[in-house]
């Protein structure tokens, strides 16, 4: 039972303590995890919730984009393994991250008022299926601060491009096999570029039955960023071949690809 009661248990004596903010404050149960790309910035993890395998104990749920996420650590136990459930890739599936950690817990006695703490230190990782971990602070913190850093390789193949107006799109195939379902009017677009080629072509099929055709030409160079990544292929001298681009006009206003996708790559009119 005291695996499933762990986490209620905290949630419990959570609520239980404000009325003591001094012993509530003296809890450190809450590990803090920042989502990082490798060679940039901070990401953006499109995380559904976040579990524990073998257990019925959720932590998190129905959450959206999200560059950082706490979460509570076992007291009945020194490990604990979360199970990340989220879209790891623009038009990717839904898959799970399973990251498995190690901790000391004890449990300390405080006073006649606050009772028992459970304190938690030298987190490390056991093992992980995220590309890698940083780790920023072995000892949970009250208030919580960062403990770790999560790191995904960085995506190289992602083309921005956003639409002088709203187009209403059906659907848009990349040659020759991937089809991308977009209901109603969009304003922008991520699409994926052939890392094999130097050109990479697209229909947009329209609700009233046509279609235009865009074709992207870019350069690529493969490059080592990281050791845990290994060679990756960039992409960058973004442009268009007019001959095979229906649209009336495409301009270029960002010609290399970045992750995350912030900056426009090509704009375009119809």
């Amino acid at each position: 039972m005291k695996r499933f009661s762990w986490f209620v248990f905290f949630s419990i004596t959570a609520i239980s303590c404000l009325d003591q903010p001094d012993c509530y404050q003296l809890n450190n149960n809450v590990a803090v995890f920042g989502f990082k790309i490798i060679g940039g910035g901070n990401d953006v993890y499109v995380l559904n919730g976040v579990h524990t395998p073998g257990t019925d104990s959720v932590l998190l749920e129905n959450l959206t984009g999200s560059n950082n996420v706490s979460l509570p650590l076992n007291p009945y136990a020194n490990e604990i393994n979360y199970a990340f459930e989220g879209y790891f890739e623009p038009y990717g599936a839904l898959e799970t991250k399973n990251l498995n950690l190690s901790y000391e817990a004890l449990v300390q006695f405080v006073s006649e008022d606050c009772g028992e703490r459970h304190v938690f230190s030298g987190m490390s990782v056991i093992s992980t299926d995220f590309d890698s971990i940083r780790i920023l602070n072995s000892v949970p913190t009250n208030p919580p601060s960062s403990n770790f850093d999560i790191y995904r390789c960085p995506r190289t193949d992602i083309i921005y491009v956003d639409f002088v107006e709203d187009l209403a799109i059906t659907t848009i195939k990349f040659l020759p096999d991937i089809t991308f379902d977009v209901n109603g009017k969009i304003g922008s677009v991520l699409l994926p570029v052939n890392l094999t080629a130097k050109e990479s072509t697209y229909v947009f099929n329209f609700s009233d039955g046509t279609a235009d055709t865009l074709s992207v030409a870019y350069r690529i160079t493969p490059r080592i960023i990281s050791p845990r990544c290994g060679q990756q292929i960039f992409v960058d001298s973004i442009g268009y071949n007019a001959a095979l681009t229906d649209f009336s006009k495409v301009d270029i206003k960002d010609d290399s690809v970045y992750d995350l996708p912030t900056k426009v790559n090509l704009e375009i009119t119809r």
